[in-house]
């Protein structure tokens, strides 16, 4: 992973987020931090929301145990696993803050953690496809640019960034899955299927609240399905690597 690339592509990143802010503004809206099951657990307000955040803490912890297991002899993947598995822990406690007071100000804590995450699998898929250990200093570009996501959303009201971090990112998985360039295409299909599934039930929140008889919301099993789907980054980085010639990206 060349830096000069990796600062282009960053570059561009905000670039095109400033382009779209002025084409099609994407601010936050107050009516995101109205979730359908507020109901409190003792002194616990939105317990479901905020106690379903176990799961993903309990993916960042399994992910982090292989971190620390293979510290000696680090395999391609450690670079990454180093980010995404820490990654994962910080956003299940950034979630439980947030949705036991959701607002602008707590979410910054939701988010900021999330795109550690993101920046970590990138770098597995980009392992995954060339067969190369990413580098520390290209590590640590990619968790700037990353976090910068969210600076820029409080400093311009504008999540294009952010949001092209994410889904965008997403799509490059779906589509070197899909084109099977990656190791472990099973692998990164989990991976794929359980944050397409929390994504699904993001949007169904209130539906599934209403359909389950105010029983559980859609929200809480967003965050089940993405424990998931960070437990499942365990599978791409302890699977051996296959044979040939890497890719040039």
């Amino acid at each position: 992973m060349k830096i000069s690339r990796l600062l282009l592509g960053s570059a561009l990143l905000f670039a095109i987020g400033t382009v779209l802010q002025f084409i099609w503004p994407l601010s936050q809206p107050a009516s995101y931090h109205h979730f359908a099951d507020e109901r409190s657990l003792g002194m616990l307000p939105n317990a479901s929301d905020v106690l379903s955040n176990l799961v993903i803490l309990a993916a960042g912890l399994v992910n982090f145990r292989w971190v620390i297991r293979h510290a000696s002899y680090p395999p391609l993947q450690f670079p990454a696993m180093v980010v995404a598995g820490p990654g994962l822990i910080l956003t299940a406690f950034g979630s439980a803050y947030y949705h036991a007071a959701p607002s602008d100000a707590s979410l910054v804590w939701d988010r900021l953690p999330m795109t550690i995450v993101f920046a970590g699998i990138l770098a597995m898929l980009w392992t995954s496809v060339t067969r190369q250990r990413v580098g520390w200093v290209q590590m640590v570009i990619l968790v700037a640019v990353s976090l910068g996501t969210i600076e820029y959303w409080l400093a311009f009201d504008s999540l294009w960034p952010y949001a092209i971090l994410q889904f965008g990112g997403l799509a490059i998985v779906v589509g070197m899955t899909v084109a099977r360039k990656v190791d472990t295409p099973f692998a990164w299909a989990m991976v794929i299927a359980f944050y397409g599934l929390a994504k699904v039930f993001e949007s169904l929140d209130w539906q599934i609240w209403a359909f389950t008889g105010h029983l559980f919301a859609g929200h809480a099993l967003k965050h089940i399905a993405s424990g998931f789907a960070g437990a499942a980054l365990l599978l791409i980085a302890q699977a051996p690597q296959r044979l040939g010639a890497p890719v040039s990206l």
